[in-house]
């Protein structure tokens, strides 16, 4: 199951909502048991006996806080926080690095000495596991640092590990801002209600229409027999990849927070208009907020971050964005990909202790921002190329059409490698950029459309989810951030 399945919209999203406002109605403890079933059958049907593994990390990291709240010693409270880290990790290195880690092994060892290849374990990567283990361990993190008490009881906290909006995919969530919510009664709020159904309806319509669509395209590009010497083409795969992969996981964000309001619990904003980002540090506060801002509080400022010196704070960004493009996924591309982040962000902190922004932005600030806005995207939808192409027999080629190098503009050519759709996907790719402007010019086009009045609201949602199905193509795309 998942929030492109018929499913989740025709039984178990309305059973949920009646069960925990009926059955649940003024009893706390009943709402969060029945959103804590719910949610371990909303993980079972996505991701079957793998959610032994959500209830391992669950039962480990609510032990280890509250021995850590409770211990006096120091060496206790650090004994228990890295068992809890050590178990988190080793399942997520196991599950998720393990048969990539022998097959780099393979690859070297092959190449080196010729040594035989070790056989991999063929498992299985469980859905949403890097999600939430990120999660339970920020929970054992704060509480050790003395930021935040443990949960009250195993159940809130277990509502809090499985709430199955943002289980699969995100946003990940502070364990204080979901704790201050659901220690109180879940109440429906009509405008609360309506915010989450436009918010739903917002969702589909983005992954239907166009990431879904956009997507067919992406997958013609980056293929064998495809003239990976056209730069049209090349730029077009990666600025549709751009849209699909944004459109696609902001889609699942929108999704997850409206369905979360229906309950009356609001998670946090997890996009902000990344494709109007200035400079390369502007794009990580706007894109996958909740994993950049984890990232930054619990490992950037653990390794030194910006108070130690350059040395230390360059040091601290390149080891955030390797392992950041790690957690990704388990393939070299993605370590390439967070390398670059990671050089791109360095550069541009270099640049502003030169003073060269700075002074450029004194003399002339549209005119610099406009630049460092399109040399931002250049480069951010350059590196999406490398997060798409994992064969380095297409990513070369590309990347070195897409910055000019042995590279030619041939229309026809590049007409005749797309799919039949083409103009239907290039006026999606125009409706994109035009919405994308108008939610970052208006603060927002889904609260906005929310805020209408009745009928103007009801019609537009009708409008949204008619053309969601209608233009949908005849297959959808399983989200992206779903293998990560």
């Amino acid at each position: 199951m998942d929030f492109v399945t018929s499913d989740y919209y025709v039984w178990f999203l309305p059973i949920v909502f009646f069960l925990t406002f009926s059955i649940g109605n003024k009893h706390r403890r009943r709402q969060i048991t029945i959103l804590m079933i719910s949610s371990y059958v909303f993980f079972w049907l996505a991701s079957g006996w793998h959610m032994l593994l959500l209830l391992t990390s669950t039962i480990v990291d609510w032990t280890a806080g509250k021995r850590i709240n409770e211990a006096d010693n120091q060496i206790i409270r650090k004994r228990w926080l890295m068992g809890s880290l050590s178990i988190n990790l080793g399942l997520l290195a196991i599950f998720k690095y393990l048969d990539f880690l022998i097959e780099s092994w393979n690859w070297a060892s092959l190449r080196i000495s010729g040594a035989p290849e070790i056989d991999t374990f063929g498992l299985l990567l469980p859905v949403g596991i890097s999600f939430y283990t990120f999660q339970t361990m920020s929970y054992t993190i704060d509480i050790y640092r003395g930021k935040n008490k443990p949960y009250d009881d195993f159940l809130s906290f277990s509502c809090y590990a499985a709430f199955f909006p943002q289980l699969v995919a995100g946003p990940i969530v502070r364990s204080e801002h979901f704790k201050e919510q659901i220690e109180k009664t879940l109440t429906p709020d009509p405008m609360r209600f309506r915010l989450g159904l436009t918010l739903i309806v917002y969702g589909l319509a983005k992954k239907l229409i166009v990431a879904d669509n956009v997507a067919i395209h992406v997958n013609e590009i980056f293929v064998e027999g495809v003239p990976l010497d056209n730069i049209g083409l090349i730029w077009w795969g990666a600025l549709a990849f751009g849209i699909q992969i944004y459109c696609d996981f902001s889609a699942y964000t929108d999704i997850a927070i409206g369905s979360a309001l229906l309950f009356g619990i609001r998670l946090p904003e997890n996009f902000d208009s990344p494709y109007a980002a200035t400079s390369p540090q502007d794009f990580w506060r706007r894109w996958h907020i909740s994993l950049s801002t984890w990232l930054r509080d619990y490992l950037y400022i653990p390794l030194g971050g910006s108070r130690n010196g350059p040395r230390v704070m360059f040091f601290a960004l390149m080891m955030t964005m390797l392992l950041g493009g790690l957690w990704h996924g388990a393939s070299w591309n993605f370590v390439l990909w967070g390398l670059l982040h990671g050089l791109l962000l360095i550069g541009h902190r270099g640049i502003i202790k030169l003073g060269i922004i700075k002074a450029a932005f004194e003399k002339s600030p549209k005119f610099s921002a406009l630049i460092g806005w399109i040399v931002t995207q250049y480069f951010v939808f350059m590196t999406w190329l490398v997060f798409r192409v994992e064969e380095t027999a297409i990513l070369i080629p590309s990347l070195k059409t897409f910055v000019g190098i042995n590279a030619h503009w041939d229309t026809t050519e590049m007409y005749e490698s797309l799919p039949e759709i083409k103009f239907l996907t290039l006026g999606i790719a125009i409706l994109f950029f035009i919405g994308h402007f108008v939610s970052w010019k208006i603060g927002g086009l889904k609260h906005w459309i929310a805020n209408r009045n009745p009928l103007i609201w009801g019609l537009v949602i009708g409008v949204m989810l008619s053309l969601a199905f209608l233009l949908r193509p005849a297959e959808t795309v399983d989200f992206i951030y779903f293998r990560f």
